[in-house]
């Protein structure tokens, strides 16, 4: 029966991380957006309206891309697209910032 109890324990305790990692906020809005794709390079960049701020961990969807040939935009192409930015809970962002540093000390410390 304690087996049992500590195997229930385990399993709630497991399930509350995972929604803990999970979870996330939505904030919307609408961003400027600079894409350049060009024959060496493809650059991005999208202005973020203010009070919203990328941190380690969150995700930015662009709703809308303009139509281009074949990918190429021939220079740069500017234009206003609605953007969603999702905030990653205190979980991942503190997971991922650690997972982060351990990848740039390997390369700094790679013969």
């Amino acid at each position: 029966m304690r087996r049992l109890l500590a195997l229930v324990a385990l399993g709630a305790a497991a399930f509350a991380l995972h929604k803990w990692y999970n979870r996330e906020v939505l904030l919307e809005g609408e961003g400027f957006v600079r894409l350049q794709s060009e024959h060496e390079h493809f650059h991005f960049h999208v202005d973020l309206p203010p009070g919203m701020e990328i941190q380690p961990g969150d995700t930015l969807e662009i709703m809308h891309l303009p139509p281009t040939e074949d990918g190429r935009t021939n220079g740069e192409i500017c234009y206003r697209s609605p953007i969603r930015l999702y905030k990653a809970s205190w979980l991942r962002r503190f997971l991922t910032k650690k997972s982060s540093l351990v990848e740039i000390n390997e390369l700094v410390e790679h013969p």
